[in-house]
């Protein structure tokens, strides 16, 4: 799929980039949820089911502070938000302990589809976040 996805003007061309990533893989994701995972073959053991349910869920934290974090950023290209503003906790990347959590492997075994999107969602997150620690350094 080669299609642009509305790009949100960004301060440089990479978090334009970054912002039509995640929203592919935001609509991607919503695709699995509503459409795959109900078609996929249940695994038969409940604790496995609630790990799938588990990592869909994981899959969402990702993405969303991903989002949330571009829009941010958006809003300070666009002079609605100050540089200052994004550098508090209300505007920084979060839910690192849950998001960072690299469980591909266990999740590959039950769904690939599903360990394809939490490995690039991941990918995705980890780029992000080190963008976001960089913020401090240009205080």
């Amino acid at each position: 799929m080669t299609t642009k996805l509305h790009a949100a003007p960004g301060p440089s061309p990479f978090l334009g980039r970054a912002y039509d990533e995640t929203m592919g893989l935001l609509l991607s994701a919503r695709h699995y949820c509503a459409s795959v995972q109900p078609r996929e073959t249940a695994p038969s053991d409940p604790n496995d089911r609630l790990h799938l349910n588990c990592e869909a869920m994981r899959l969402t934290t990702r993405l969303a502070q991903v989002m949330a974090w571009l829009l941010a950023q958006r809003a300070v290209a666009e002079g609605e938000l100050s540089a200052e503003k994004v550098r508090t906790p209300d505007y920084r990347l979060g839910a690192h302990e849950i998001c960072l959590a690299d469980t591909t492997a266990q999740v590959n075994e039950l769904s690939p589809r599903l360990a394809d999107l939490m490995a690039r969602s991941l990918n995705l997150f980890e780029r992000i976040a080190r963008l976001d620690s960089q913020l401090d350094a240009h205080a």
